[in-house]
């Protein structure tokens, strides 16, 4: 592979990478559109600092949501539990009902 292909490989794989996370990173779209008009005329250094920039805030965003999962879990897990304790409960005091019809009856 010569040089020249290897570095549109290359290329490629950045301006893909960039596309990626600028869709996935949690911000405006017009600071992500601003991003992308800028891009072709940024130097490689300025690439790297971007993607770093990008990688950050699709990082934050990743560590929030999963936050907020772990809460909507919970809330679940406590709710089902509730329920069930509940349905224990009822199903309990209906077998005292019945044990207790069979002893009179």
């Amino acid at each position: 592979m010569s040089s020249q292909e290897e570095f549109e490989k290359e290329a490629k794989a950045v301006g893909e990478r960039i596309a990626l996370l600028l869709v996935a990173a949690d911000l405006p779209e017009d600071v992500k559109a601003g991003f992308a008009a800028m891009i072709p005329e940024m130097s490689p250094e300025q690439l790297d600092r971007l993607i770093k920039i990008l990688e950050a805030n699709v990082h934050d965003t990743a560590v929030a949501q999963e936050a907020e999962l772990g809460k909507a879990v919970q809330g679940a897990q406590a709710h089902y539990e509730a329920s069930r304790q509940a349905a224990e409960k009822k199903t309990m005091a209906e077998l005292d009902e019945i044990e207790s019809l069979l002893k009179t009856g």
